[in-house]
């Protein structure tokens, strides 16, 4: 079944050719817990057609400001089949889906209908181009609001009040994509409201849910994860233009330290051209030196809604919640947060939950940063107006090899578990006198006039042969099925450097 928001960090459909109404249903909604609630159809008008009572396990695949996608299975005889029709409405609760997807399959001598729908707020990638650019000292109430005027989605909770600079790249944005710079220059989450087009932008706490995960009442499996690979003492601050924070820091100093977990001394130097003001980039940088210095913790869980049963509507739990985790013998007992799950509507016994994130890089927590590895990048390697041409989103899958060769086509190379630059794995390759070895995939971005090609690679010590190359072919083709010549990007001279 195809996907087009599969992220870490958010992706976006890239179809757009098609007209996407975001109409919401008027009717009452028809279920109030997740667990057994069954799906309601609307057409694109908001006209209730009816409830998927044969709906094969609908499940929903959530992320705390990310992605929010729904899919199930529906009998090919089932009588409402008629309903299942791109852009119509699925209802789950209060959460309110578009179907983008509906694939005919045969399973096992069964016909089916397999159907991906995406969250209504997706739709928001498609609306008019934003009419205001940049903001100075604005708050995020003040950026919502220019961001939402006109889609058809208002305001609803704001809980942040601190102001930001922020410039975007005029017509290379779109407003989820605007939306989605929030989190990265304040503290904060965005939350959409389906059931009335809403969009909050609140302090990223959870709800505390009085719910509990012990190992034998709901929990089958847990996988703890505990790292200071990432972990930063002291980080060294800078701004657009070489700006530092001494202005803002109460010692007139160009860095920040946080001894919270240990006093050994692990330095960062950071540069975000974002930041204009010092005092911004200041209480930024506190913000993220306060997570970057402790350890990060994460679990994965399998575990049971119990709030379906009778008498345990105590345990119910939602996505962004706080719950507590408790197995005696690996020696936990902790309040964590839930940032990511998978919930079966029909099997909430088979829940997959994440709770708390991988620790984030300074990536994530100051936007547009290059972590200390950038120094061995001479300055003059990426001219400014290249990295103005830059996508927001990498449009290669899995280029990291987290998931093997998923997406890639492959002869002759191999993984290797160890050496990864911004993960634990790469592709490699072991060079051999006549043959050729070589990795493709075809990508989809559609709608820029420039790109500029970005990858790290390691090519030490290569003796090449009369006729030997290393490097990276590119190959532009068009809708009408024409296509520019490959364009050969070599990773060493003649000489093997």
């Amino acid at each position: 079944m195809l996907k087009y928001n599969q992220l870490g960090r958010i992706l976006y459909n890239q179809l757009g050719r098609i007209r996407y109404n975001s109409q919401e249903p008027r009717e009452k909604r028809l279920f109030n817990k997740l667990a057994g609630a069954m799906l309601v159809v609307y057409d694109q008008e908001g006209n209730r057609l009816g409830v998927l009572e044969n709906a094969d396990d609908p499940a929903l695949e959530q992320e705390v400001g990310s992605m929010d996608i729904l899919t199930f299975v529906l009998p090919y005889t089932d009588p409402k089949r008629e309903y299942i029709q791109n852009e119509n409405i699925v209802e789950v609760v209060d959460n309110r889906y578009i179907i983008r997807d509906v694939t005919k399959v045969r399973v096992s001598g069964r016909l089916e209908l397999e159907v991906y729908c995406e969250a209504t707020w997706y739709d928001l990638q498609y609306s008019e181009p934003l009419k205001v650019w940049k903001w100075e000292n604005a708050t995020p109430k003040q950026i919502l609001a220019d961001i939402l005027e006109g889609t058809g989605w208002s305001i609803g909770k704001v809980e942040i009040t601190s102001e930001r600079n922020l410039e975007l790249q005029e017509g290379s944005i779109n407003r989820l994509q605007a939306l989605m710079e929030l989190p990265k220059i304040f503290n904060g989450e965005i939350r959409f409201n389906t059931k009335n087009n809403s969009v909050d932008f609140v302090n990223p706490i959870g709800r505390d849910s009085g719910a509990a995960i012990v190992y034998q009442k709901n929990m089958d499996e847990i996988e703890a994860t505990y790292s200071t690979k990432n972990l930063v003492t002291k980080l060294y601050l800078y701004g657009k233009d070489g700006m530092t924070i001494e202005d803002a820091h109460p010692e007139g100093l160009p860095y920040i330290e946080n001894y919270q977990y240990t006093t050994k001394k692990r330095v960062m130097i950071v540069q975000d051209e974002r930041f204009t003001n010092p005092y911004h980039l200041y209480e930024r940088g506190l913000y993220a030196l306060s997570i970057l210095s402790r350890p990060t913790g994460s679990y994965l869980i399998k575990m049971s809604d119990l709030s379906i049963l009778s008498g345990l509507s105590h345990e119910q739990f939602f996505l962004g919640d706080n719950v507590r985790v408790y197995d005696k013998e690996l020696g936990i007992n902790e309040n964590k947060r839930i940032m990511k799950w998978k919930y079966y509507l029909q099997r909430p016994w088979d829940t997959e939950v994440e709770l708390e994130s991988p620790q984030p890089t300074l990536s994530d927590l100051l936007s547009g940063v290059q972590d200390s590895a950038a120094v061995l990048q001479s300055e003059d390697s990426v001219e400014r107006d290249e990295m103005l041409n830059l996508s927001v989103f990498n449009y290669i899958l899995n280029s990291r090899a987290d998931d093997g060769f998923a997406y890639w086509s492959n002869n002759g190379w191999e993984i290797d578990p160890v050496n990864g630059y911004s993960g634990n794995a790469s592709f490699k390759a072991v060079g051999e006198e006549g043959v050729n070895k070589e990795m493709s995939q075809e990508v989809f971005p559609a709608h820029r006039e420039e790109y500029t090609i970005s990858f790290r690679a390691s090519a030490e010590n290569i003796e090449l042969g009369p006729n030997g190359r290393v490097g990276v072919y590119v190959t532009i083709k068009y809708e009408d099925g024409t296509e520019d010549e490959p364009v050969f990007i070599s990773l060493i001279d003649s000489e093997g450097g």
